[in-house]
């Protein structure tokens, strides 16, 4: 063993124990501060996972407006160029408003084509009933039917349902408050009939009480429009490059209105963004405090240890031997409180998320009905670095001070 290590080793011992309660307060340090900043890395990541799963549920990727003019087969052979395209859905849309047992609703009607949305949005798909029906993405009551959605059958929300006391069977009015019949009277409001015909889960209550999907062919009726589609829907192989896939049809495609769902949905992915650099900031604190708490060590370890330090010199140790021996100290801490956190963070997000031990509250286990947990390796890499990078720069201050000392006067004290 190198003679700089023994010592070093030794000096981390203390009377009573293998560590000195200093150096357990540095080390306890670093394996709180490293810990508790990977979960919640962690379960920042599994938040942003679910909302994002659960907003691509009811909001295409990247959505082109078309406007009434627009050849829609000709822009659909024109997307349909992009390899990165995995499926496109034409849609009509409008804000209409619903009557039903003396209450007034208003809600974006959407116009899709039923048996086309099967085959690509879970949204649309019967789900088999469970416990935790209502915090999964389907048709959680009533049934997908294809021929009763061609006979005015409307699927609506979860939140809408238990809001206004909507259930399968129930019939609704669609007024239209835009676009109006001209008689004797004056002007009178466009309206149709609807069926309850399912109830969708999609865990975004703000979606589910204001989003109603209903046959593209009614909605056009009911609105006397010349066109079938006012939107095509885009759906690629990643979401996440939408802002990129973007750029590439609009230089197909100038004149055309396009969004993506991070445009749709900026102010809550920028909030989610700024709370997990938040977090990370804050818990960052508890590494960085334990960081001077090691530096407050090494410094009174030197204060205490001149006479051994004097004898040393004296003996044959160089000054950077001496240096050596606090480094050697710095880095066994700084590895053991890193590796030991990063082992700690991860039983415990592994445990969560194949036993999901931690429940959400009532009130919001409807989108998260337990802990998300999305492990990232990217986190694990960052935090091990700065929280080495921290400890270390936290041990050389007390190891230059170590410069400044004379063997003789050492000894001499």
């Amino acid at each position: 063993m190198n003679k700089c290590t023994f010592i070093s080793k030794r000096y981390l011992k203390g009377k009573k124990s293998r560590l000195a309660g200093s150096h357990w307060l540095s080390l306890l340090g670093i394996i709180i501060g490293v810990s508790a900043l990977l979960v919640i890395l962690s379960v920042m990541n599994g938040m942003k996972e679910v909302v994002i799963e659960r907003i691509l549920a009811s909001s295409p990727e990247i959505e082109i407006q078309v406007k009434a003019h627009d050849d829609v087969e000709d822009i659909i052979n024109t997307l349909t160029t992009f390899d990165f395209i995995k499926y496109l859905n034409p849609v009509y849309e409008e804000d209409l408003v619903i009557l039903s047992d003396n209450q007034t609703i208003l809600a974006k009607f959407i116009g899709i084509n039923l048996a086309e949305s099967k085959q690509n949005n879970p949204l649309f798909n019967k789900l088999t009933y469970s416990s935790n029906i209502s915090s999964r993405t389907g048709i959680i009551y009533g049934d997908n039917n294809l021929n009763l959605f061609e006979k005015n059958g409307a699927f609506i929300g979860y939140e809408l349902s238990r809001k206004y006391s909507l259930n399968i069977g129930d019939k609704i009015t669609v007024i239209s408050l835009s676009k109006s019949n001209y008689s004797s009277i004056g002007r009178i409001p466009l309206t149709q009939n609807f069926t309850v015909q399912a109830i969708y889960s999609n865990m975004i209550p703000e979606l589910e009480s204001s989003m109603v999907y209903v046959s593209a062919s009614n909605l056009q009726k009911l609105t006397k429009s010349k066109q079938a589609y006012n939107k095509i829907e885009v759906y690629s192989n990643d979401f996440s490059q939408a802002n990129t896939y973007k750029q590439a049809i609009q230089e197909l495609l100038p004149d055309k209105t396009i969004t993506t769902w991070s445009d749709k949905n900026s102010n809550l992915y920028d909030a989610q963004k700024l709370e997990k650099n938040v977090m990370s900031f804050v818990l960052s604190l508890i590494i960085i405090l334990s960081s001077f708490n090691l530096s407050g060590s090494f410094l009174k370890k030197v204060s205490n240890k001149k006479k051994e330090l004097g004898v040393l010199s004296t003996i044959g140790y160089s000054q950077k031997d001496i240096m050596k021996i606090f480094l050697y100290q710095g880095l066994i801490l700084s590895i053991s409180g890193v590796l030991i956190g990063n082992l700690l963070a991860y039983s415990l997000l592994t445990i969560q998320e194949n036993f999901n031990i931690i429940s959400m509250p009532v009130n919001i286990a409807h989108i998260f009905p337990t802990l998300p947990i999305s492990i990232e390796l990217s986190d694990f890499i960052l935090v091990t670095f700065f929280s080495f990078i921290f400890s270390i720069i936290s041990s050389l201050f007390p190891i230059y001070r170590i410069k400044k000392l004379n063997p003789i006067d050492l000894i001499k004290e």
